[in-house]
């Protein structure tokens, strides 16, 4: 299901497998991110608990400094509210990005940490994929052993 599809991201949901996908075409301005954040936000607000997300960034490269902070301070704190379970969070990143972040990773203390999101990152879309529905597997099975 098709929820936004603008010149810089398509959002769908894919509800067989549970995932939300944002997929950066374009590099956002920040009324954009935000705008686009927002929508999802309203989407998750009126659909069955989504806990399973999938960010691709392939083509525009990381957000910027501002987008980053905003997502911390003010988006995630709103998702917690809404959704009030753990999520998982995949993000998919080029080639050369991930090297880049990997070869040159310096831990920030600025942002505050959300236990309730668990990312992993890629550099491929299957992959992403293969863990969202293996996190959604073993949350699964812990659902049955507590019953």
């Amino acid at each position: 299901m098709v929820i936004s599809d603008s010149s810089y991201a398509l959002v769908t949901y894919l509800k067989e497998a549970g995932v939300l996908s944002i997929s950066w075409k374009l590099k956002p301005d920040t009324d954009q991110f935000r705008n686009l954040y927002w929508q999802v936000l309203q989407f998750v607000k009126t659909s069955p608990k989504i806990c399973y997300y999938s960010t691709d960034i392939s083509r525009i490269g990381p957000f910027d400094a501002e987008q980053e902070v905003w997502l911390s301070r003010e988006y995630y704190p709103q998702v917690s509210d809404i959704i009030r379970e753990d999520i998982y969070a995949a993000v998919i990143f080029s080639e050369g990005h991930f090297k880049a972040l990997v070869n040159n990773y310096i831990a920030s203390q600025l942002l505050p940490v959300h236990d309730f999101i668990h990312f992993n990152y890629f550099t491929d879309k299957a992959e992403a994929m293969d863990w969202l529905l293996y996190m959604q597997k073993g949350q699964d099975l812990a659902m049955v052993a507590k019953s």
